[in-house]
């Protein structure tokens, strides 16, 4: 077991030290208090205990210094003893097994446990071991059980789950390890394993790729990540022991990060719709949460071997190659960036190509279309899903970060990340329809809506379209509804907007887009071909055929088309904002940033008001107005029964049938509520269907007039010839098949708001 603890310390102290930490040891040092009420001056007494980890972590962060080779510091007599002593403070005044906890149940289960155990193993037999056991003690005391958590805080005692429970294994199996309790190891080992298993309610991995926390929340970029960057420790720490984890547990754990991190990467970028209350965190912003994943991809790469290694160490090689903007070496821990350097260095590990594809995350309201060179996010909530949270005075701006904010990543892979979320207009976020209400922090926070029609179908991986039925619940009295759709059409995707209505004074807008610009780098945005906003702080009312966004920086354009004949407005505005204006713990500096925003206005106490656009991302101002002069899209319905589309570029027709009653649009009819996708082809054509309300039990029947559709042609010298089932879901049934028409059967209950397919041949 001797082993663990050193194996252990390769992933928190490396050979050499960069100057950052070391200074901030040095400042420690000269500032640290003795024989008073604190330890330092710039850490008060919290109410919440947050004190508690900002001291430990302090004193780990010294004793990483003391235990680095390369550090000046290097078992350094005067620092070890400032060390020792800070711990037997903290053991005094803030952590024992006999003071009440107070707080935060997760700084006293959790954060520092994990911390205090961390610097034990670091400071070794630099400490009497007798002090280490009585250290020990409120670990016992508080970690307890790693299945259960906050059993001094509520009062009844809840399961621990998802990323709470890897956390509280590893603070029973670090403390295992520094007593050489083999017997504790394996029950900490075994605690874990419930963890392995696809969820059905509430916390944990599903099946479709989604990752949720408390029950309610998107959380792959948070929660999520810290449980795959911690589990993977785990698991590759324990491999080849008596204690390591069984291959079902690594196979299930290559399946996470196949089905529900892989889709969101980009460019080393978690994005920031499945981050939660984490955007309001400085430290912890999407390009931190991405190299995260990263860092659990080359550990676990370690226990793997050929091809699964291979096709892993690509991904991981792409994504660090990418990440222009954030250096993933820089702030990697030890063994990892040695890792990567050495991955860079590896000719025969080619990085991976950037995938392209379509993914709806049902279970979570969240989908991304990922297109050539860029990652459309889209960001909602339903009955099922809560609008967002805000917990611990953080978060407390995310009014509209599930009202369909739509975010787009491309090439300026610091659009999200260089202060976007303390000076972003929070009323006015990309893709949302709102209501122009001042509002109170943390106001709507945690309610779901009433709505259950939120989700939508995919086809091939690389066709999807998107729908979700709005109530606005951060705002409630202004009575704010509506239906808003996405049809992601690979490298475009169509915004529909219909049965917009409030009742209250504030006026209702929609925005479009709302992006930062980058000083000195002369970001442009034309109209019809006309330089608009030259100036900040003027607004202009136009009514364009199309836009053009050109990017600061390369292949980093955005194109915008209005099918339909539309105002529009248009503002580029400086403003500033703070991180803790958004969480109470962030930091007051002032910061500026200038952006653009483009958005619709409804007006105030709208009645049935719609907005249609179309976003082309990477297209240069010449590709827009070409687009724009002969369109192949066209936008088929946007009423309260259906929103329709037809690309014939793409061959693709999409429909949303917003009501549970027949309805016909676009050539198919439906039964009930439901989204249907087509694809026609020369061969035939393809059909993927859902149920986005994740409630229905009957079956949902299909009519599809074939009409002179791609792919007809003749059998048996009749035009329009029986279609022949090449292959179709066992949901799907195929009722009837005649010449230009097919009728089929969907069987919705307990689907989940998955999408199920048929594909027919000529």
């Amino acid at each position: 077991m001797r082993s663990l603890a050193g194996k252990w310390l390769q992933s928190v102290a490396g050979s050499t030290l960069s100057p950052e930490p070391l200074k901030r040891v040095r400042d420690a040092q000269k500032t640290m208090l003795y024989q008073q009420e604190l330890l330092w001056a710039d850490i008060p007494y919290a109410e919440n205990a947050a004190d508690t980890l900002m001291i430990i972590s302090r004193l780990r962060e010294m004793a990483i210094t003391l235990r680095s080779p390369g550090s000046p510091c290097y078992k350094d007599a005067g620092l070890r003893d400032q060390i020792t002593y800070g711990l037997e403070w903290l053991y005094t005044h803030r952590y024992n097994e006999f003071c009440p906890p107070y707080g935060n149940w997760w700084f006293w289960e959790i954060g520092v446990p994990i911390a205090l155990l961390e610097t034990l193993l670091l400071m070794g037999e630099a400490l009497d071991a007798e002090w280490v056991e009585r250290l020990l003690l409120p670990v016992d005391k508080y970690v307890g059980d790693p299945a259960l958590h906050a059993r001094w805080f509520a009062a009844e005692v809840q399961p621990s789950t998802g990323a709470n429970l890897v956390w509280k294994v590893t603070a029973s199996a670090l403390a295992a390890v520094i007593r050489q309790d083999g017997e504790g190891l394996l029950a900490a080992r075994n605690a874990l394993l419930p963890l392995f298993t696809y969820a059905s309610e509430g916390d944990g991995f599903y099946e479709d790729g989604s990752f949720i926390q408390h029950n309610h929340y998107a959380y792959t970029g948070g929660y999520g990540v810290s449980l795959l960057q911690d589990l993977v420790r785990l698991m590759v720490w324990l491999h080849d022991t008596p204690w390591a984890l069984p291959a079902a547990a690594q196979e299930m754990t290559a399946r996470w990060m196949e089905h529900s991190f892989v889709p969101l990467m980009f460019r080393g970028v978690m994005p920031d719709m499945v981050s939660g209350r984490e955007i309001s965190r400085e430290e912890s912003q999407n390009h931190e949460s991405g190299h995260s994943v990263i860092t659990a991809c080359l550990r676990f790469s370690r226990i793997l071997e050929g091809p699964e290694q291979l096709r892993l160490l690509s991904r991981a090689k792409e994504w660090i190659i990418a990440d222009t903007y954030k250096p993933y070496i820089t702030a990697a821990p030890p063994d990892t960036a040695a890792q990567a350097i050495d991955l860079l260095d590896n000719e025969r590990i080619p990085p991976a190509p950037e995938e392209t594809c379509c993914k709806l995350f049902a279970r979570m309201d969240r989908a991304v279309l990922r297109g050539p060179g860029f990652l459309y996010s889209i960001s909602m909530f339903s009955s099922r899903m809560y609008s967002y949270e805000s917990i611990n005075q953080e978060n407390l701006k995310g009014w509209y970060t599930s009202y369909g904010m739509s975010l787009l990543y491309n090439s300026d892979l610091g659009q999200y990340s260089d202060g976007y979320w303390p000076t972003v207009d929070p009323y006015r976020l990309p893709g949302t329809t709102v209501t122009k209400t001042l509002l109170k922090d943390g106001a709507g926070a945690g309610r779901p809506s009433s709505r259950d029609f939120v989700g939508g179908a995919v086809l091939h991986n690389k066709y999807g379209a998107v729908a979700m039925e709005l109530e606005d619940v951060v705002h409630a009295s202004g009575g704010l509804t509506g239906r808003l759709s996405w049809f992601l059409l690979g490298d475009r995707v169509v915004c529909l907007g219909s049965e917009i209505q409030s009742h209250g004074p504030a006026a209702v807008e929609t925005i479009i887009d709302n992006r930062r610009c980058s000083p000195g780098v002369g970001d442009v945005i034309t109209a019809d071909g006309t330089k608009i906003c030259r100036t900040a702080g003027h607004m202009e009312t136009l009514q364009p055929k199309w836009m053009h966004m050109r990017g600061s920086a390369g292949r980093a354009d955005i194109g915008i088309f209005f099918p339909v004949k539309s105002t529009v407005y248009a503002l580029r505005e400086h403003r500033q904002g703070s991180w803790k204006a958004n969480h109470a713990a962030g930091s007051a500096q002032r910061l500026e940033r200038s952006y653009q925003t483009i958005w619709f206005d409804h007006g105030a106490a709208p009645q049935a008001a719609q907005y249609a656009y179309v976003l082309l991302p990477e297209y240069s101002e010449a590709a827009t107005a070409s687009f724009a002069e002969s369109p192949s899209l066209r936008i088929v319905e946007r009423s309260g029964q259906a929103h329709a589309v037809e690309d014939s570029e793409r061959g693709i027709t999409a429909v949303h049938f917003w009501q549970p009653d027949w309805y016909r649009s676009a050539g198919i009819a439906c039964s009930s509520q439901a989204t249907v996708i087509i694809h026609w082809h020369p061969a035939g054509w393809s059909l993927a269907v859902a149920d986005p309300t994740q409630k229905q039990r009957r079956p949902v029947e299909i009519e599809i007039g074939m009409g002179n559709r791609l792919g007809a042609g003749t059998e048996g010298g009749r035009d329009n010839p029986l279609p022949r089932v090449v292959s179709k879901s066992e949901r799907i049934t195929v009722q009837q098949a005649e010449a230009g028409k097919v009728r089929l059967r969907f069987d919705p209950e307990g689907a989940g708001g998955a999408s199920f397919h048929a594909e027919f041949g000529c």
